[in-house]
């Protein structure tokens, strides 16, 4: 008697995990290549409304607020800077190397119209909030109803 011997739907399953963990690597979600061994960075971000402003949360630990620079044009908002190495390691000595260095750039369009002069920004333990006060045009107005 011949046995058969069938392949295993479950190692199937386990090759197309390890696919789509190769799709998603860090080379097409975390850092940007711009060129020979430049790398740019898209820091993490929240971004959302309330009645009374548009809010950003970027996610910058390890930089120092001087480093950071922030220009709104239009209806875009762009943040750049730099993630600084502070101590030098002799690269052949990594095993792993994931922590951002170089450049940093990431933009993004504000959803409403907002006044740029009434914008903040605060820095605290590596997370950059922007503040963008909507305009008196945009904002919510509350109309109340008389009985009579």
């Amino acid at each position: 008697m011949t046995l058969m011997h069938r392949p295993s739907p479950i190692a199937d399953l386990v090759s197309v995990r390890d696919a789509m963990d190769r799709l998603f690597d860090d080379r097409f979600f975390r850092p940007f290549w711009v060129g020979e061994g430049v790398r740019e960075t898209r820091p993490a971000l929240d971004l959302y409304a309330t009645p009374e402003a548009v809010i950003a949360k970027v996610a910058l630990p390890g930089v120092k607020p001087e480093a950071v620079d922030i220009t709104i044009t239009d209806e875009i908002v762009t943040i750049t800077g730099t993630f600084e190495e502070e101590t030098e390691t002799v690269e052949a000595g990594y095993v792993h190397k994931e922590l951002s260095r170089g450049s940093f750039s990431r933009s993004f369009t504000i959803p409403t119209a907002v006044d740029t002069e009434a914008a903040k920004a605060t820095f605290k333990d590596g997370l950059l909030m922007l503040i963008l006060p909507k305009t008196e045009e945009v904002k919510p107005k509350h109309i109340v109803v008389e009985v009579t």
